[in-house]
């Protein structure tokens, strides 16, 4: 390898020689002028040939892969807000696929700019298939200068693009303050206040919560005047006088248990649909807007196969019977009533008899899809609100912030309110505070948080230590098959679930009632024969006053109460 030649234009000549004595000239890039209707072809930047353009293609995926790392390492040093960070990493991915979109059109050469290129770096022009390669050489840079002499290039000077340029385009376009709402503040809760609107306008819902709440009140008063009758006014006063209508934070804290909702307010109701669509929606968009790198579609294909495997199982909550089992379904009529009075009331209509004239009418494949029909809206109704409670579950961090958020605000008065105001507007305004030498000595707690044991987080924001983490017995799995084999880790909350929904819905299905006789109960099994076991004491210890009564007669002979009247009634005591 011979050291570079200057030639009179500047131009480094590099010479080889190989093994069979022959020279190789290697010529470097230089700017042309691209086809007409080239998709290469730009009127901002200066024009060039499609390998220089592959080549800047390449040099700019480097430039944005080197800003994803600035960003950051900026998120860690700086207090930017993470959903910031976020939308500036997907500008960078966007523009990172465009600018690979580009080198492979490149690459393919459909429109034989890249073949004509490395032809005319060869000196080949047209049809001839040898050419003079310094011809070609100076050809290209007679045309650099008269490219450089017009007015409008040299008084312009290009922008460098490096990683630097790159991060400050994509925090520019970061748009994400206007995504949010100012009950959201940016994704760190959630505001549901129209969806919670639509739910208590619900009708059916509405008026079975409203008939809960009166039959437990009148349970209730049954038991200080067991005389009283349901129809009774004072009833009907008092349940108006202590009824309240669920609040937004109750609202929270329950809305995604819908196996509570009575199943004649799910089917096939059009407001209830259009319920469940409002909640996947917002609970999407709002991991969209506060995470937009994360694959929603993958996500959603889990969420689907999940539901599948458990509907074949029939394990979700409030499904495990179809609706046309249920005693109070009218298969002519495709309806689910509220009451036995309503069902037998319906059956007494001519709509109904018709229908049922119609319905035997028709040949038993046809009743069989009817059958069908109404599986599939049970389906239907259930994958929403599987889908649903699974948004839920991704976003109820963000949902007990809330929670905690309004219960706070509640419990805080009108001085307390302006007080953390005026905190809150002092630390946005030191946020814009530049860092001197002396606050180099915090880099160490703004560094990422080394915990390679995936340790449980302190009240300091660290991980725990190892001796804790052993101590409390959090490496241990607890499963609980009442629960559906959920895992709980450590015997804290092993010993919290028994009074928590999930162990409570369990037992529920079991039609065994959660007390504490059954804590440390996780077997299905173990929970029935306890259960038994109970009853079965509890029968013994019942006081029965035929048998457990003792009786007397004149000559002083003990008997059972039900002896001593069999006795006295065949009149032989």
């Amino acid at each position: 390898l011979k050291l570079p030649k200057q030639d009179k234009f500047g131009g480094g000549v590099i010479q080889v020689r190989n093994k069979k004595g022959l020279q190789c000239w290697s010529l470097p890039l230089l700017w042309t002028v691209p086809r007409q209707n080239s998709p290469h072809q730009t009127s901002i930047k200066m024009s060039f040939t499609s390998l220089e353009a592959l080549r800047g293609a390449h040099e700019d995926l480097e430039n944005i892969e080197k800003a994803m790392s600035l960003v950051m390492l900026e998120k860690n040093k700086s207090k930017l807000n993470p959903v910031s960070v976020e939308h500036a990493l997907r500008y960078l991915v966007e523009s990172s696929q465009g600018k690979a979109k580009a080198a492979v059109d490149i690459y393919a050469d459909k429109d034989g700019m890249r073949s004509d290129d490395i032809n005319a770096l060869a000196g080949h022009r047209g049809d001839k298939k040898t050419g003079d390669v310094w011809t070609s050489f100076y050809d290209k840079v007679k045309e650099v200068k008269d490219y450089h002499r017009r007015p409008n290039v040299a008084a312009g000077i290009p922008e460098q693009q490096n990683a630097k340029w790159f991060m400050e385009r994509a925090f520019e376009a970061d748009n994400s303050e206007a995504l949010f709402s100012g009950e959201e503040e940016m994704g760190k809760r959630v505001d549901m206040h129209d969806i919670f609107t639509n739910f208590l306008n619900l009708k059916k819902i509405r008026n079975s919560r409203r008939s809960k709440a009166r039959d437990a009140c009148f349970a209730r008063m049954k038991k200080k005047d067991p005389s009283l009758q349901p129809d009774d006014p004072s009833v009907e006063e008092t349940f108006e006088q202590e009824f309240a209508e669920l609040d937004y934070i109750e609202f929270l804290k329950t809305f995604d248990q819908f196996h509570e909702i009575p199943r004649f307010c799910k089917y096939r109701e059009g407001k209830y649909t259009e319920y469940l669509d409002s909640i996947i929606s917002y609970l999407r968009g709002l991991l969209l807007r506060t995470q937009p790198m994360v694959g929603v579609a993958k996500l959603e294909a889990q969420f689907d196969k999940e539901f599948e495997d458990r509907w074949t199982d029939r394990s979700i909550p409030g499904w495990q019977e179809p609706t046309r089992n249920d005693p109070l379904f009218s298969l002519p009529s495709n309806k689910l009533f509220a009451s036995k009075a309503v069902f037998e009331s319906h059956k007494t209509g001519k709509m109904y008899k018709k229908k049922v004239e119609e319905m035997q009418r028709l040949p038993f494949e046809e009743q069989k899809k009817l059958l069908e029909v109404v599986d599939s809206e049970d389906k239907r109704i259930a994958g929403l609100e599987s889908r649903a409670a699974k948004w839920c579950d991704l976003l109820r961090d963000t949902i007990d912030e809330t929670v905690q958020y309004l219960q706070k605000k509640q419990s805080q008065t009108a001085e307390e309110m302006e007080m953390e105001k005026d905190i809150d507007s002092d630390e946005e305004e030191d946020d814009g505070v530049e860092i001197n030498g002396s606050d180099m000595e915090n880099d160490d707690e703004d560094r990422p948080i080394y915990n390679p044991l995936n340790l449980p987080l302190g009240w300091d924001g660290k991980p725990i230590p190892f001796w804790l983490y052993k101590l409390h017995g959090l490496g241990i799995e607890y499963k609980c098959e009442i629960c559906g084999n959920y895992s709980y880790w450590g015997r804290r909350a092993f010993e919290k679930h028994f009074s928590e929904w999930r162990h409570a819905y369990g037992m529920k299905c079991l039609k065994i009632p959660n007390t504490a006789h059954f804590k440390e109960i996780t077997k299905i099994e173990d929970a029935i024969v306890l259960y038994d076991k109970l009853k079965k004491d509890a029968e013994d210890q019942t006081f029965r006053p035929d048998q457990d009564v003792e009786c007397e007669d004149i000559q002083g002979n003990v008997m059972s109460q039900r002896a001593f009247e069999d006795l006295r009634r065949q009149g032989l005591i």
